[in-house]
């Protein structure tokens, strides 16, 4: 099993995606110490009683509306399982940023493929606040 953290950043101004942190200094994701998916997943919806915001055969959805941190979790059966994806706006300079972290512990193929999956949702949400905002 392929163990990865990647961090994301999609920019509302340029629409683009420029990868910062890495993996060598990646011992969290989005600030909660690393740990498995699935006891994340566990922790996370028991302990912590995060809002689940949506499931279907691929995905738990749940959203942490205190640091404003949406949650994803690949269910079994999903090709990138077990993996987590954890997504916040961010301001910076008067312009809007979703950071993306990933922790896949699939094939490298599966990982690049839930990463390119998740950077089309942050584009779509991005294009439809700017659609909004106007």
């Amino acid at each position: 099993m392929q163990l990865s953290i990647v961090w994301l950043r999609t920019a509302v101004a340029c629409g683009t995606l420029a990868l910062g942190g890495g993996l060598a200094g990646a011992q969290d994701l989005c600030g909660r110490p690393r740990e498995a998916p699935d006891a994340l997943l566990q922790r996370l919806t028991k302990t912590e009683k995060l809002t689940e915001s949506g499931r279907d055969a691929g995905y738990v959805t749940l959203i942490d509306k205190e640091n404003g941190i949406l949650w994803s979790f690949t269910r079994a059966g999903h090709p990138a399982h077990p993996s987590v994806v954890c997504r916040q706006p961010v301001e910076t300079d008067g312009k809007v940023t979703i950071d993306m972290a990933i922790q896949c512990e699939a094939s490298d193929d599966s990982c690049a493929e839930l990463a390119g999956a998740f950077e089309s949702l942050n584009q779509k949400m991005i294009e439809d606040a700017l659609r909004q905002a106007k």
